[in-house]
């Protein structure tokens, strides 16, 4: 019994004394592996169906999907709470033609919340980054 309310104790205590970067950065982590596995589900999975502009980021994340091969990687910049700056980078890849390659590099703002046991994407910008690869 003793041993139970031990091992509850420091998950509690984990829990309240986890560093928010760690946290931004297993989101990130998720969203950019997401990404670059094709798997917009997974990536989607990890927004807030309620923040602004989640519509347009599913329309656009499965257009990319559909359309291109990502390659997808992000580096935490700044933390503020839960807030982030991060260097997001992603190659697009035609699955039509080969030879048309794309190049998205931005600086991108986001905030996560906790959502019951999960930590949830609440705001992203700008979400032209996941716009549709255009060809010319």
């Amino acid at each position: 019994m003793i041993r139970r309310l031990l091992i509850a104790l420091l998950l509690v205590c984990g829990t309240l004394s986890a560093d928010p970067e760690d946290d931004i950065t297993r989101v990130v982590s998720t969203l950019a592996s997401a990404l670059s596995d094709n798997n917009p589900l997974l990536f989607l999975k990890t927004l807030d169906k309620q923040m602004p502009d989640y519509r347009r980021i599913e329309t656009d994340v499965n257009a990319l999907a559909g359309d291109t091969l990502i390659s997808c990687s992000v580096e935490v910049i700044a933390v503020r709470g839960t807030e982030a700056d991060l260097d997001w980078y992603m190659v697009l890849r035609s699955k039509q033609d080969e030879n048309l390659i794309e190049r998205r590099r931005t600086k991108v703002t986001l905030r996560i919340e906790k959502q019951g046991n999960n930590w949830v994407v609440s705001s992203f910008s700008p979400i032209s980054v996941f716009a549709p690869q255009k060809i010319h």
